[in-house]
């Protein structure tokens, strides 16, 4: 999907495919960690510049598929606390500029002027190509993340981050919607991840489980497969 490849590239790199999906119980965490992957059951926007310094210093931001997750996570994030984004993007003007286009990023994508001004400005010093495709990608202007399909494991995460921030429906039902496209890799990594994160988030399983009647026959069964899949798994 261009616009999300676009989008990727300006919030850092593109997000890598990588066997684990963001289960909140994948590995050990750190409070930041626990703080984004926890945030629809506690939102504590309070609690976002620590914590984002923290993800910084951590890593967190470099690590395989988390590019395309922050995004989500953080867009959403600043969607609901408007007023709030100058000053975030202010007080995070220290981070290593690959985690400021992050955050750029993420707040273009809730539809912030900051952010639009922040894409443009870290879009200036960029290659020729690079900045074309930025340019065409801001004249579109933000699309809905719930909106957005997915196409890819990078718009998977992207969706799942989305779904951190607000534990929302639309964004699993996003996900399933990829089941029914008869993409076998696509069909995987979607089928884990939601089997994954069945197990260590109870709205995941719960909006799926109401999925099963309302879906086409071949998401259906796909569906089930994973429901199957996260209940074998141990639950801590």
């Amino acid at each position: 999907m261009n616009t999300l490849r676009t989008l990727l590239a300006a919030g850092a790199l593109l997000a890598a495919y990588s066997p684990i999906f963001g289960s909140a119980e994948a590995s050990p965490q750190s409070r930041a960690e626990a703080w984004l992957t926890r945030y629809y059951e506690n939102p504590r926007p309070d609690d976002l510049l620590v914590s984002v310094h923290r993800l910084s210093a951590e890593g967190f931001f470099e690590r395989a598929g988390n590019t395309a997750m922050a995004i989500g996570f953080f867009a959403e994030v600043f969607a609901q606390h408007p007023h709030r984004v100058g000053q975030w993007l202010g007080q995070t003007a220290t981070l290593p500029s690959a985690h400021r286009r992050i955050l750029a990023a993420a707040a273009w994508q809730a539809g912030h002027p900051r952010g639009l001004a922040l894409m443009r400005e870290f879009n200036s010093s960029d290659e020729d190509s690079s900045r074309m495709q930025v340019n065409e990608l801001l004249r579109r202007g933000p699309a809905p993340l719930a909106a957005t399909p997915v196409v890819s494991e990078s718009s998977l995460r992207l969706q799942w981050g989305a779904f951190l921030a607000t534990g929302r429906d639309e964004h699993v039902l996003a996900m399933l919607q990829a089941l029914g496209q008869n993409e076998r890799d696509l069909t995987l990594a979607v089928r884990y991840a939601i089997a994954e994160n069945a197990v260590s988030h109870r709205r995941v399983l719960e909006i799926c489980r109401a999925q099963l009647d309302k879906q086409p026959e071949s998401v259906r069964a796909e569906l089930r497969a994973a429901l199957k899949e996260a209940a074998i798994q141990p639950r801590s």
